[in-house]
């Protein structure tokens, strides 16, 4: 069965508009560039358009392809700025001053828990991104 989106269903918070980013500074721990993450983020949305096998991203099964190119374009817009509300948590905060650690920290216990608000492969992708954003070691979610 196919996982319903993390946007889908249930309450949610009213529509943001994606808006510029506010200034070229990136949030503290981030060590990927602003091109990146804007590269990221366009990938997602183009791969969201494509069938689950198609796209480049080994951790995924098919049925939580859409849950997770979500959740990587929420977090890299919110990266980027051009997303006031936290993924996962859906908090506002100030930009740059992000808690990226603790949205990450989040996505890890939503992953392990049995959180109805939150699903597996949405929480899988946030913290894939965050991992992503913050360490040159880690390989990025969508292959390019």
């Amino acid at each position: 069965m196919a996982e319903r989106s993390w946007n889908r269903g249930g309450p949610q918070p009213p529509a943001q508009p994606t808006q510029a980013p506010v200034a070229q500074q990136l949030p503290p721990r981030v060590t990927r560039s602003r091109s990146e993450l804007e590269k990221l983020r366009d990938d997602a949305l183009t791969s969201q358009s494509m069938q689950p096998g198609d796209v480049r991203m080994i951790w995924v099964s098919p049925d939580g392809v859409a849950s997770a190119l979500e959740a990587i374009i929420h977090t890299t817009r919110w990266l980027l700025g051009e997303r006031e509300r936290a993924p996962i948590t859906r908090e506002l905060h100030n930009y740059p001053d992000l808690p990226v650690g603790r949205i990450a920290g989040r996505a890890t216990d939503a992953i392990f828990t049995d959180d109805p608000e939150i699903p597996e492969w949405y929480a899988g992708g946030v913290k894939r991104t965050v991992e992503w954003a913050t360490s040159p070691a880690k390989e990025r979610p969508i292959f390019e």
